[in-house]
């Protein structure tokens, strides 16, 4: 891991000298420790101290207290935190009202964020030439068409930058390419960006995810969220049931139909390959979808397993079109995973466990709508 700052970068119309953080394959944390053994990794430590110093400098639209926390008794070990601030002063989210709404420069995007809210540029070196650190123009790399496409450089830089209203300590975003003004659509290399993110961490609770359009994605620019939480989550050792080859789905005990993914090995390439083959489909298909990432057990173990890997949580569900609503909590990427913002007091209050399940199961896929979306990606599949 290097980090250096490059110069010249522009955003939203101003000059920014903007720090990278340079990352190889070795630098990923395969095999993590349980949660009272673990420690923070570098990327850890620099992630924090940045948004830290964005905290400090006013960069957020609140300052972001310790949250109120509880787990809701049951077997599902759901965990509730009261974050009214998120819901009063976060920026009103975009009318969405369809899968495949093109990026419109004219609406927020993430080309029009302050510099001091850019966090680090995200510099993976996946070859054994690693381009050189220094200064660097996200707006003038060139790349070769002779050169193979797992070894050129990026025309425009994937930044982390800080949520400005954090549902959690570490809210960040991760925006893949961002000059490129992609859509909220998944990729193969974003997904594989955020795999290797998360697994740059030590720390056990520190989780990555992802909302489509028309699963409460706010805006329509290609991001990740990241963000710490310091509580175990049931999803991180609960049972799943063989589908096709090595993916899975959650037991029928969830209250949230989905498939699951875990990381074999060293493979993320290849984990995100497979993540990507079912997302595109149901992206094709216009069918929302979340994605949530933790580490866990390998599939079959329990929660006191030793053997640990990273598991990936990919959730097509109902559509939700128009203006977010007002539920007690918005069942997006981090509610359908278990972990419950929720947005007034007289609602954390009162959840419990059985509200949170009924509320789920409404966003979630039927059954028999499950059912014939396994048939079809099976035969997808091969």
């Amino acid at each position: 891991m290097t980090d250096t700052p490059a110069k010249g970068t522009v955003l939203n119309g101003h000059h920014a000298e903007i720090h990278r953080y340079t990352y190889t394959p070795e630098d990923l944390v395969i095999q993590s420790s349980p949660w009272e053994k673990f420690s923070r990794s570098k990327f850890d430590e620099e992630l924090c101290r940045r948004w830290d110093e964005a905290m400090e400098a006013g960069m957020f639209r609140y300052k972001l207290d310790s949250l109120q926390t509880k787990i809701l008794p049951g077997p599902l070990r759901f965990v509730a935190q009261l974050n009214v601030k998120r819901a009063q002063e976060r920026r009103a989210p975009q009318n969405i009202i369809g899968m495949n709404h093109p990026f419109d420069p004219k609406k927020f995007n993430f080309t029009k964020i302050k510099p001091g809210e850019v966090v680090f540029e995200l510099c993976p070196q996946r070859d054994s030439s690693p381009q050189e650190n220094g200064t660097m123009d996200t707006h003038d790399r060139t790349t070769s068409d002779e050169t193979p496409a797992s070894k050129r450089v990026k025309k425009s830089a994937h930044m982390v930058i800080i949520n400005v209203s954090p549902l959690e300590y570490g809210n960040i975003l991760m925006v893949p390419s961002l000059q490129d003004c992609l859509p909220q659509v998944l990729t193969e290399e974003a997904l594989l960006l955020a795999m290797e993110m998360t697994l740059l961490s030590k720390h056990q609770g520190f989780r990555m995810g992802f909302n489509s359009l028309c699963a409460y994605s706010s805006v329509n620019h290609l991001h990740f969220h990241g963000y710490y939480l310091e509580h175990e989550l049931g999803t991180e050792s609960c049972v799943t049931v063989p589908f096709h080859s090595d993916i899975h789905v959650l037991n029928d005990d969830y209250p949230a139909l989905g498939f699951a993914f875990q990381l074999k090995g060293k493979d993320v390439t290849g984990l995100a390959r497979q993540v990507y083959q079912v997302a595109d489909y149901l992206q094709r298909h216009e069918i929302a979808h979340n994605v949530f990432m933790t580490r866990g057990t390998q599939f079959g173990e329990d929660a006191n397993s030793p053997n640990r890997t990273l598991r990936v949580y990919l959730w097509p569900r109902q559509p939700v079109t128009g203006a977010k609503n007002d539920f007690v909590f918005n069942p997006a990427l981090c509610e359908l995973a278990g972990h419950l913002p929720i947005k007034v007091e007289d609602g954390y209050r009162t959840v419990t466990e059985e509200l949170a399940v009924n509320t789920l199961r409404t966003q979630s896929l039927q059954r028999e709508e499950f059912d014939a979306l396994k048939t079809e990606l099976a035969a997808m599949l091969g």
